[in-house]
């Protein structure tokens, strides 16, 4: 109770100072999006077989929600400051771990939890008598891409975007970011305090060109990364490169280039294209620590120290073609990324293109196997990024026969391009965060979505998704390295209600 009268009296103090600032000029405009979730998602972690044999059962039901509110402090059309905080994702009835204090607190008896989150808070201002716009802060930052989503970069991130118009048909954003600093202060204690240089700093250009039915943007980012930045933590799910080993004991670079296009000169006819390719490292490795990890002697660690060279690099291809008519849009899409080689576990070379930031999962053409969902966290059963798989499907989206209510359609069939030899060998694949599941070129998965959304009032929508998957993993694939994790066919499925309040 006394948390809560805090609360309310930090928001009498917020509301007078709103007051006031208002009297000085400043105009306040408050927008949001709350979102409430109830469903059903069943073997999501693909796991029903082995916890049948352990008397174990997946937790189906859950209900959640997350609060997000967005304050814009407006002095004028060339000046504003922005403000968006987050509460949640909240699991009802859960603490973390039995945490208090923290993201996703705050769900148990009592409600009691510190779990007001940063999401957003940046300067957007306008250089005077130039038509320069410059956003600094935290802020959403997306590159060009299809209707699919970007798999490289879609996050919220700390740093500075330039954008002007050059020509009516051609513009030009440059941006410094800094996603990783693993030691804020440049200090650790197990260095004796020394200076740390850790940071990662990319650097991007965006070029759009646009015509009369067309539009073209190219793009490229360079990334200094410093030694033990954070990034390798972020890319893959274990620690074999943990800042505490620092196992990465020396600087490198990061680079990707690519480009959108979309057509759409023979409107209700819409293409979509975009290709990229990246790369990171290689890298030299502290050969020391990593025989402090375990497995080594021997093994996959054993093998990187001697090759002492670490590296990611890949490319990753996607098209989407939509037809609108009046009581819906039919389209296909498809893409192609490149997969890890038969000895990427030899010789540290992984195939699979990296990826920057994109928070919690952003290539999206599913809503249930990828990262396409409107309901909270319902997602990226599969895979957030895309890299390591091709696949390809059909949709009809926006289908509507009775006011206020839509419906979309999706069929998918996708499978890995991973070298099957690289696990077949006994090799434990190294997945990218976002990613649930690693497929090679002998797994594959099918998938349906029937997803639908009604407009209750004009800021309230109620959103049911629909969805299921079908993973076949190859038996004689994974056999050696102890894939009892997942099943070699089986079937997920989910039935998500979602509530949306937005305004």
């Amino acid at each position: 109770m006394k948390r809560i009268l805090t609360l309310l009296l930090v928001a009498a103090f917020a509301l007078g100072s709103v007051g006031a600032a208002k009297a000085d000029g400043i105009d306040v405009k408050v927008q949001g999006q709350w979102d409430f979730a109830f469903g059903w998602a069943v073997n999501n972690a693909f796991t029903d077989n082995v916890n049948r044999r352990t008397s174990r059962s997946n937790d189906d039901f859950i209900a959640r929600h997350r609060i997000r509110t967005q304050v814009n402090f407006i002095s004028s059309e060339y000046l504003q400051g922005v403000l968006m905080f987050e509460i949640g994702n909240l699991d009802w009835g859960r603490n973390p771990r039995g945490n208090t204090n923290g993201r996703s607190s705050g769900g148990a008896l009592d409600a009691d939890g510190v779990n007001v989150e940063t999401k957003r808070a940046y300067l957007d201002w306008v250089i005077p008598t130039t038509e320069i716009s410059v956003r600094m802060g935290i802020q959403g930052l997306k590159l060009p891409s299809t209707p699919m989503g970007s798999p490289l970069f879609d996050a919220d991130v700390a740093g500075v975007v330039v954008s002007s118009p050059i020509t009516s048909w051609w513009s030009v954003t440059a941006f410094w970011i800094r996603p990783f600093d693993a030691y804020y202060n440049d200090t650790d204690a197990n260095w004796g305090n020394r200076h740390l240089d850790d940071e990662l700093d990319a650097f991007g250009l965006i070029m759009p060109f646009k015509g009369d039915g067309w539009q073209f943007s190219p793009w490229g980012i360079y990334g200094r990364v410093g030694a033990s930045s954070g990034i390798y933590d972020y890319l893959f799910t274990d620690n074999r490169w943990s800042n505490t080993n620092d196992v990465q004991n020396e600087n490198t670079h990061v680079w990707w280039a690519g480009a959108h296009l979309k057509v759409d000169i023979l409107d209700p006819l819409i293409f979509n294209f975009e290709g990229m390719y990246g790369r990171l490292g290689g890298n030299q490795v502290n050969v020391g620590a990593l025989r402090n990890l375990p497995g080594y002697p021997g093994g996959t660690y054993a093998r990187w120290a001697a090759a002492d060279n670490i590296s990611a690099r890949g490319y990753f291809l996607a098209a989407t073609l939509d037809y609108k008519l009046d009581w819906g849009t039919p389209g296909i899409f498809g893409w192609y990324a490149s997969g890890d080689g038969k000895r990427a576990a030899v010789d540290g070379k992984i195939g699979r293109m990296p990826v920057l930031g994109n928070d919690t999962g952003s290539f999206k053409p599913t809503s249930f196997g990828t990262a396409g969902k409107l309901a909270i966290d319902t997602d990226t059963v599969i895979s957030g990024t895309g890299t390591g798989t091709w696949g390809v499907g059909i949709k009809v989206a926006d289908m509507s026969f009775i006011e206020d209510l839509s419906h979309v359609i999706r069929v998918a069939y996708y499978r890995g391009t991973n070298k099957h030899e690289h696990v077949q060998n006994g090799n434990v694949p190294l997945k990218y965060q976002v990613d649930g599941v690693y497929l090679t070129n002998k797994d594959s998965v099918w998938e349906i979505n029937f997803d639908h959304t009604y407009k209750i009032y004009e800021n309230l929508t109620a959103v049911v998704e629909l969805g299921w998957l079908h993973l076949d993993t190859d038996k004689d694939v994974w056999r050696n390295v102890g894939s009892g994790n997942k099943d070699e066919k089986s079937n997920a499925w989910k039935a998500q209600l979602l509530f949306q309040y937005k305004f």
